[in-house]
């Protein structure tokens, strides 16, 4: 950088020149600004409610100083010139003063493009925390072969799975594991008797289950005189896949009325 050797004897020549040199001596910082980048903020400019603290900020390659006020939507750089008197008693215009702040018009930018500038002694503990290139690859590949494979499943697919309580074979989807110990009701229906007339043998037919390890619950019920009804007796016998027997005989020589309500459940449940 250049420098200007001032403390000397002999009366220094403090010339326009001088105070040129000055000037471009100290606007080579602007160049400073180019290491964060463009429309960025420096330092301040800190949101306070609807307000905007003062600050500095990087703008079109040079640093300006920041004037907050009430937040809006663009910034803009302002230059207020001021005029000095020379000894030929002509007024010129001698100090520029720029800086950035809210307003609109031409070559206005968006305030929204304004980002915090990032201290360079954290960039290696930033660094520290990203994700391995390879490792990320890896992941993406796997995620997009996944992606690829579900676009094979049919939507609703499991809505084709129907759960089947009576399903034995556990390599079956419709199997049920862990069923509870509860009374699974297969079938169930009533059969008319009436009057047995002394003895005989009715068939009860349903459709057929996968095997006969079944549990039959048979209810007696009279449809008549109950002192009546109350002669009749019943055992069940050969049960089948699709039907079974129920042997009825009467104790006395009389009129009877009754039905057989039954139930068949899963056994060993």
């Amino acid at each position: 950088m250049n420098k200007l050797e001032v403390n000397q004897v002999g009366g220094f020549p403090m010339t326009t020149r001088i105070l040129d040199e000055i000037q471009k001596a100290h606007a080579i910082f602007n160049a400073l600004g180019a290491i964060v980048g463009d429309n960025t903020i420096i330092s301040g400019c800190t949101v306070v409610g609807s307000t905007v603290t003062d600050g500095v900020v990087y703008v079109n390659g040079e640093v300006f100083e920041f004037r907050g006020g009430i937040a809006q939507t663009k910034v803009k750089i302002v230059e207020a010139v001021e005029n000095l008197v020379f000894q030929n008693n002509n007024s010129n215009p001698v100090i520029k003063t720029r800086y950035v702040t809210f307003g609109t018009g031409v070559d206005a930018i968006n305030w929204v493009d304004f980002k915090r500038g990032f201290a360079t002694k954290d960039i290696a503990e930033a660094l520290a925390l990203k994700g391995d290139k390879a490792v990320l690859d890896g992941l993406s590949d796997f995620v997009a072969l996944m992606y690829a494979k579900l676009l094979t499943v049919d939507m609703y697919a499991e809505k084709n799975v129907q759960p089947d309580m009576a399903q034995t074979d556990d390599t079956k989807d419709d199997f049920i594991k862990n069923k509870g110990n509860y009374l699974e009701v297969l079938r169930s229906g009533t059969l008319a008797i009436g009057n047995p007339s002394g003895s005989s043998t009715l068939t009860v037919n349903f459709p057929p289950l996968l095997n006969t390890n079944y549990q039959i619950i048979p209810t007696l019920i009279s449809l008549g005189d109950a002192g009546s009804d109350s002669s009749v007796s019943y055992i069940i016998r050969e049960k089948a896949l699709g039907s079974f027997k129920v042997y009825v005989r009467e104790s006395g020589n009389i009129t009877q009325n009754v039905a057989l309500d039954w139930t068949i459940i899963a056994k060993n449940q």
